[in-house]
């Protein structure tokens, strides 16, 4: 079952109803989260989107701001975990579209992309990103995990935001979907609503990315 949270933080009228606490959470430093968050208009009401499950640590980062946040928890979703029933590219864009459950004319300042791209094989990722298309303005920032290579393994986890430079690790409660990793070159051919704008190879042969919208002419 799909979660979506939206909230305002940063707002006291806002009502938010975070996942139980998981087990104990590690913690890894972000090398480009920082720069990613200076870049963003702080100045209006931030609009977020986390493809993971709502985590308390995160809500609490983006309560020092004005913001809205939606939270899709793709991770646990049926056409994640057992992939999209009909492979028309068509269908699969509503597939998602329906997963992603983002209200018409949303659209987001920062997505919070995660590892999820590497549980997607090439077309699922392309639908994918055509969903996601629309909800993205010239403006629009994205930050996620490629590979460096193909055999590259990734350990299944979920994610939150502890600080600017740090992100917080847990496992997860689903179980682990097949993996397809995307190096660098392919994930920028696959899911061409973004630009990658900055990789830096982390010591574990996974690629930290910082991305920019995409939306040509």
């Amino acid at each position: 079952m799909i979660q979506h949270v939206s909230s305002d933080a940063g707002d006291r009228s806002g009502t938010v109803r975070p996942r139980p606490e998981l087990p104990p959470m590690e913690r890894q430093q972000s090398l480009l989260f920082p720069a990613i968050f200076k870049k963003l208009d702080l100045g209006g009401r931030l609009r977020v989107l986390d493809v993971g499950p709502a985590h308390n640590e995160t809500i609490h980062f983006f309560s020092g701001v004005r913001c809205r946040l939606n939270f899709a928890d793709l991770y646990s979703e049926p056409i994640t975990l057992e992939g999209p029933e009909d492979r028309d590219p068509a269908a699969m864009r509503r597939a998602f579209s329906d997963a992603l459950a983002i209200p018409a004319g949303e659209q987001f300042d920062l997505c919070l992309l995660w590892d999820y791209p590497n549980y997607l094989d090439d077309d699922a990722l392309q639908a994918f990103g055509a969903a996601l298309a629309p909800h993205l303005h010239a403006r629009s920032r994205a930050h996620g995990f490629a590979v460096r290579a193909s055999g590259t393994k990734i350990r299944n986890q979920w994610y939150g935001i502890d600080e600017e430079h740090l992100f917080t690790l847990r496992p997860p409660r689903v179980e682990q979907p097949r993996f397809y990793p995307h190096p660098q070159a392919i994930l920028i051919n696959l899911l061409t609503c973004f630009s990658i704008e900055r990789g830096m190879l982390l010591p574990d042969g996974r690629l930290e990315v910082s991305m920019t919208a995409n939306l040509g002419d």
